[in-house]
């Protein structure tokens, strides 16, 4: 509805009500009805005059939550709109994410493969393995992969068959603890003390040898072997107090001290 139509209303009811005032005054004038009569008619069109005047103030009132239904509606979409939108993008990142990874990945097996087959090759019977030359740092990234994926047996033996070829390399000593967690992580604990013992005896500088001696107690508290277990966490903080694998060893003493 118009300004216009609502302004118009109260000019419309004085109309009506003289109207019917002056119907009634000319009945009146020619004795056609008593008196009585046109007070209960007057007042009868006062009740109905106010009646239409709450029903229209019930309708503007209604009009007025419509709209505001209506804006608050419109809003809501909006932001309907604008989160899915977000949403949209964010599926968008993600997706590109997950095939540059796939890519990577794909890249890593294709490298990974290229090794084992010449590995496969170098050990063949029918070949002269002298005759084939293998990458020491190609060969160590091939079974650092193998143990990074959980496939420790793989690595295990990987990283064993590298020690046979190159024992004295820069890595030969991560090689070798790789052995011991490649043991510990499959459950076989004696192989993995073995393993953490030739890390201390063959690198004895190198900076694998606290952790070797932590493990190796861990791994002889995994066997109940509780005497031994204490003398490799008391080596750790023997000769290196400072370390994190001495504070470590230090809290397992006391743990089991405390039982």
């Amino acid at each position: 509805m118009t300004g216009r139509s609502f302004s118009s209303r109260p000019a419309a009811r004085l109309v009506q009500r003289a109207a019917l005032y002056g119907a009634a005054f000319l009945i009146a004038a020619q004795g056609c009805a008593p008196s009585g009569y046109y007070r209960s008619t007057s007042s009868s069109l006062d009740s109905l005059l106010t009646l239409q005047a709450q029903q229209q103030r019930r309708i503007s009132a209604l009009e007025q939550e419509i709209a505001a239904t209506r804006e608050q509606v419109q809003a809501s979409r909006a932001s309907s709109d604008t989160r899915l939108s977000e949403l949209n993008g964010r599926m968008d990142m993600l997706q590109g994410k997950l095939e540059e990874s796939g890519v990577r990945f794909t890249k890593l097996a294709t490298q990974i493969e290229s090794v084992k087959q010449r590995q496969v090759a170098d050990t063949s019977p029918t070949r002269d393995s002298s005759a084939v030359i293998v990458d020491p740092d190609e060969a160590f990234r091939a079974a650092q992969s193998d143990y990074a994926a959980g496939r420790y047996s793989l690595a295990r033996a990987s990283l064993t068959e590298y020690l046979k070829r190159f024992p004295d390399s820069e890595v030969s000593d991560d090689a070798q603890y790789l052995i011991g967690e490649s043991a510990y992580n499959t459950g076989d604990f004696r192989g993995a003390i073995e393993a953490y013992r030739k890390v201390v005896e063959n690198y004895p500088k190198g900076d694998h040898v606290p952790k070797a001696l932590l493990k190796a107690g861990m791994a002889s508290a995994r066997i109940n072997d509780a005497p031994a277990s204490k003398r490799y966490y008391q080596l750790v903080i023997q000769r290196y107090p400072k370390s994190d694998e001495a504070r470590l060893a230090r809290e397992r003493l006391s743990a089991k001290n405390a039982q």
